[in-house]
């Protein structure tokens, strides 16, 4: 490849370098300038933390470590694929190393990346191209001063081989000790768009072979020697507390309670409540009995007996109809009103004034994560000594301020291993099990293993808020939506964890309701804080999944009451152009536009936007013995710049089957705080044979990416546009429109 000319796309600055040289190679750690995607807190200090270690040995072999989970993902291997485009290499070359958090400030080698929110790939790539770049150029550099040439003109490089014009070369390998004396620049040209060989093209993940020939590691896997195994069974009601420690159980070593730690308290779980025991025996299945037949005595919360699904409906609609708006400084308690958008005209004046109205209010349960596997630590402690902790934990730096708070050890005596995990889907962001196993590991003094059961993971989940939304909207005499009117009434995920919610509210309750490119006329967005204190959490796409269903519901009612296609409908009234460019093309690839869905099937549409990613779904629908039989699925989607299309389209892919069992069946409800679903057999997922063909479409990436233009996440968005385009099927099949998800709400595995 030729030299490579700079570029104003390439001239983002480090502000904090570090650098540590050894006589064997090159080991290059780099604090990239925050740039114009940072958040308010790095554009405040002009830095960000380290977020990757590049090791380049003599041997020519390459290490890359990176502090993200691997949940299923592949943005791990993303991440190294954006890296090898600049640093000039076959991806295939690089060795990825699973990094490890610490609480350092700078961090040095392996500080973990905090996997949530899409956001792995989108809040990265830069900065690994950044790092590459400049990584390159240091050996280069190295090049340079051994062959004798110092125009950086006469030199090019290719797969880690940098060639002089004479002929001359040297490996990466053989300039990386060299390069190690060097002080990295503070920048270098990045590969012109034109030329990548990586960024852009399907290339296979690094940890699918394991995963196939079973040798991967996950949480679950992790084996020590002289190890225990623990089981945790919880008060059946959230809130409730160990009456009394019960005798340890025939056969068991040891019954250890354990408390709700700081930090991890979620609604009725307060902080000090001792909510659950451990059992602990000397292998998985005699300690999973004993948990499960163990007479544990609990005192129920006060409150047991409101904590109760009828009771949060009644709330949700007592707090449609009236809610206390947000008052700056006052204390704002749940049931509070914050006002998220409003334009200077009113929309309740709009829409009373409008030709027809539409008034309909759309409800979701709270829904459990499931994740195949369950919830599990592996503890190693020794008093005084140290903490060896191996979890499947999306939050690794996190989860390492816990231990050094429980343990009272210093952060250099405690280490997280990372595991894969089988699914995490935000659940595994949560420390509450990290916690535990640490409680019973310091009780024991030995390895121990701690699991949840998967009675235990349904029924004491952090689950994705349940939701009521009411929407009114009006249309005018020409069918253009004179007003729109939108409240949802949810309980605060961060309010639960501690935070101070301003005047707009819990951004988790909003996503996805406002800055919607509809011509809406007059438009007021409102978000109310319900006062049910089950535990709520993220899930895949959290607030989009809740908000995209009732906006893209309304607007297929109000297409109807139009008298309007519901793809043209929103064609009309949209005024973004890469929405309109999405909403086209999944009406295109679905063949909406071509005519009518087959004899005895339906299609719905609907468009949303999260994690800076647009996407527009297509869902086709035969009526099985009244019940919609999902049969295809359409998916056009731009998150302005796809670095491994393939893998892109898999996550995609996974979302649809995510979103179809939320959307079919997905639900969990409570009586006096106890969850009355419990495990897969009243869950109902779908059959291997009931999987609808699903297609996706990728936008194109741009001609020259633009740094200072968001780049999009992946890992969530094939949930929120589901539900509504599926309902939107169902209503144009059937003539019934599912306002209240699930749509089988009493299903089980066994029909």
């Amino acid at each position: 490849m030729n030299a490579i000319q700079p570029t104003a796309a390439s001239a983002l600055a480090l502000t904090r370098r570090h650098f540590l040289g050894a006589s064997s190679g090159l080991t290059l750690g780099l604090s990239l300038g925050a740039g114009l995607l940072a958040t308010p807190a790095e554009a405040a200090t002009g830095s960000s933390a380290v977020n990757a270690w590049l090791t380049i040995a003599s041997d020519d072999s390459i290490s890359l470590t990176i502090g993200a989970s691997e949940m299923g993902q592949g943005s791990v291997s993303g991440l190294a694929q954006v890296l090898c485009e600049d640093l000039m290499v076959d991806p295939t070359r690089v060795r990825i190393v699973q990094g490890g958090p610490t609480l350092a400030t700078p961090a040095p080698l392996g500080t973990a990346i905090n996997t949530v929110g899409s956001g792995v790939t989108r809040n990265n790539f830069w900065k690994m191209r950044d790092a590459g770049a400049i990584a390159r150029e240091m050996l280069v550099s190295a090049a340079m001063a051994q062959i004798g040439d110092a125009s950086r003109s006469s030199y090019s490089v290719s797969n880690g081989l940098i060639r002089h014009s004479s002929g001359a070369t040297r490996s990466y390998g053989q300039v990386a000790a060299a390069a190690a004396l060097l002080t990295p620049p503070a920048s270098a040209a990045l590969v012109p768009d034109a030329a990548f060989v990586s960024i852009g093209k399907s290339l296979p993940r690094s940890d699918i072979p394991a995963k196939v020939d079973g040798s991967a590691i996950y949480g679950i896997d992790v084996r020590l020697p002289g190890m225990v195994y623990a089981v945790i069974r919880h008060s059946p009601s959230f809130g409730g507390v160990l009456a009394a420690t019960p005798a340890v159980p025939r056969g068991m070593l040891a019954l250890v309670p354990t408390k709700v730690w700081a930090g991890t308290g979620r609604g009725a779980e307060k902080v000090g409540n001792v909510n659950a025991l451990a059992v602990v025996g000397s292998n998985t299945w005699d300690t999973w009995q004993a948990a499960k037949s163990v007479a544990a005595k609990w005192t129920l919360p006060a409150d047991a007996a409101q904590l109760n699904s009828a009771k949060f409906l009644a709330d949700a609609q007592a707090l449609v109809a009236s809610a206390t708006p947000y008052v700056a400084g006052a204390a704002n308690p749940a049931g509070t009103l914050y006002t998220v958008e409003a334009s200077t005209a009113s929309a309740a004046a709009a829409i009373a004034g409008a030709a027809k109205v539409v008034d309909a209010s759309y409800s979701l349960p709270y829904v459990a994560h499931a994740c195949m596997e369950v919830l599990n630590c592996t503890v190693d402690h020794v008093a005084g000594l140290r903490c060896d902790v191996w979890a499947p934990t999306q939050s690794a730096k996190s989860a390492l301020a816990l231990v050094v708070a429980i343990t009272g050890l210093p952060a250099a005596q405690v280490t997280i291993h990372t595991t894969y995990l089988g699914g995490g889907l935000g659940r595994k962001a949560e420390l509450d099990f990290i916690s535990q196993a640490v409680q019973v590991g310091m009780a024991l003094g030995k390895p121990v293993k701690l699991m949840w059961p998967r009675e235990e993971d349904f029924s004491h989940d952090q689950y994705r808020p349940m939701a009521l939304v009411h929407v009114r909207a009006g249309l005018d005499g020409n069918n253009a939506v004179a007003g729109w009117s939108y409240r949802n009434v949810s309980p605060s995920i961060l309010a639960q964890r501690g935070a101070v919610l301003g005047a707009s509210g819990d951004s988790q309750g909003s996503e996805a309701s406002q800055g919607l490119p509809y011509s809406f006329g007059a438009r007021r967005v409102e978000w109310v804080s319900h006062p049910s204190t089950i535990p709520v959490g993220f899930w895949r796409s959290v607030g989009a999944s809740i908000n995209t269903f009732a906006v893209e519901s309304m607007i297929d009612e109000l297409a109807l009451a139009a008298g309007q296609d519901g793809y043209r409908f929103r064609q009309a009234r949209l005024s973004h152009p890469r929405w309109l460019a999405v909403l086209d093309q999944v009406a295109k690839d679905s063949g909406w536009i071509a005519g009518p869905a087959p004899a005895g099937r339906a299609r719905g549409i609907a468009i949303g936007s999260a994690f800076n990613t647009i996407v527009a779904q297509v869902v086709e629908v035969s009526n099985n013995a009244g019940v919609p039989r999902i049969t295809r699925a359409w998916l056009a989607v731009d998150a302005y710049l796809t670095v491994n299309p393939g893998n892109a389209q898999a996550q995609i892919v996974g979302g649809v089957v995510h979103a179809l069992n939320a959307a079919m069946y997905g639900k969990q409800t409570f009586v006096n705080g106890a969850a009355q679903s419990r495990n897969f057999n009243t869950s109902r997922m779908i059959r291997i044979q009931e999987m609808p063909t699903v297609n996706v479409t990728l936008m194109p990436n741009p001609a020259v990416a633009d740094r200072t233009v968001a780049i999009g996440g992946i890992g969530e968005l094939g949930v929120p546009t589901f539900a509504p385009a599926l309902a939107n099927a169902w209503a144009k099949l059937s003539g019934v429109r599912v306002r209240s998800l699930p749509f089988v709400p009493t299903a089980t595995m066994g029909g």
